[in-house]
């Protein structure tokens, strides 16, 4: 990513997040960004700045450029714009100045197809959902928060629009989110009853993939046992995905060989394995070589044992040993519209 001050650093590609260093908030300078396209240097409007810790965001004009004031310190920068590849990286904020950021087009199937916005809206200090909220977006469109602090917009053809939350009792909410085409976007919205710093949004950009598997509607229930994620993985430098495994509370490897690794459930039997919902062979030995997949394979893993498997990952352990299942990162980008079924 580059950068066109010095003053300015920003290094690769981060998973995380920091807040402007403590005792250094006082200090606030002035900051212009730049977006462009990376092929044609084109200047990009539209695109969605976001500081770590910091509530507010930023998007820029016509000319591609944003200039906002921030605290002096330590963040995680994410950019976003529909249609485009996210950028997130370590910013460090010295002195006045200015950056570019070039960014590259997303994969996308049918750039013109709809995108989906799922807003959930919490209270600020326990998280706890917020009913009957009325979210409202750019083009006029309305909806009512349900129970759970959910609304949903289908058919979104922006690829940037204002989300406005409002609910008796609370601050109103005011915050641009970009949105992808054929991608759900999904955006956590905290709510404050007293004038306090606002925690920032909470946007994912969910894969239709997985979400027509499953797999968001699980952890948003809280049905997932144990999560294994990419970030996870890289973090920990896994050379074979059993290196990973073997960090997960309640899971055993069992090394049969120096070239062979199977999951043991607590129960002490082999846990199944689907790869993309599909399940894997056992092999002569009776089990599944899961460092048979590669560690930059793999986009997150669910991991079941007992009774909360999911019955319908239940069909080749019918002795409620569990399950292990691993999406991988190939097809959780796809993410077309005929994946969503």
């Amino acid at each position: 990513m580059p950068c066109a001050a010095a003053l300015l650093v920003l290094a690769g590609p981060f998973l995380g997040a920091h807040g402007a260093v403590g005792g250094q908030e006082d200090r606030r300078v002035r900051i212009t960004a730049r977006i462009q396209d990376l092929d044609t240097n084109t200047n990009l409007l539209g695109a969605v700045i976001e500081l770590s810790g910091v509530p507010s965001r930023h998007v820029t004009g016509v000319d591609g450029r944003v200039t906002f004031d921030a605290a002096v310190g330590d963040y995680t920068l994410t950019v976003r714009r529909g249609g485009y590849s996210t950028i997130r990286g370590d910013f460090s904020v010295i002195r006045p100045g200015h950056f570019t950021l070039k960014m590259s087009r997303a994969e996308i199937d049918d750039p013109t197809a709809p995108s989906r916005l799922l807003v959930r809206v919490v209270d600020s200090q326990g998280g706890i959902p917020v009913e009957g909220a009325t979210v409202s977006l750019r083009d006029g469109r309305r909806s009512v928060t349900d129970s759970e602090g959910r609304a949903e917009f289908r058919d979104l053809r922006l690829q940037l629009t204002q989300v406005a939350v409002e609910m008796i009792g609370y601050a109103d909410r005011n915050e641009p989110v970009s949105l992808h085409p054929d991608r759900t976007t999904a955006v956590e919205v905290a709510l404050t009853v007293e004038a306090v710093p606002l925690r920032p949004l909470k946007v994912e950009v969910r894969s239709r993939f997985l979400e027509s598997h499953g797999v968001y509607r699980r952890m948003d229930q809280g049905v997932v046992m144990r999560l294994l994620t990419r970030e996870t993985i890289q973090e920990r430098g896994s050379i074979r995905i059993s290196d990973a495994f073997a960090h997960v509370p309640g899971i055993r490897i069992s090394r049969e060989s120096t070239s062979r690794s199977v999951l043991v459930a607590p129960r002490n039997c082999a846990l199944a394995v689907y790869v993309d919902g599909i399940p894997m062979g056992v092999d002569i030995e009776g089990s599944v070589d899961i460092d048979q997949i590669p560690p930059d394979w793999v986009e997150l893993a669910e991991v079941y044992w007992g009774p909360r498997t999911p019955v319908e990952y239940q069909g080749i352990h019918r002795d409620g040993c569990g399950a292990v299942l691993i999406w991988t990162r190939q097809k959780s980008r796809a993410g077309s519209a005929s994946d969503a079924g």
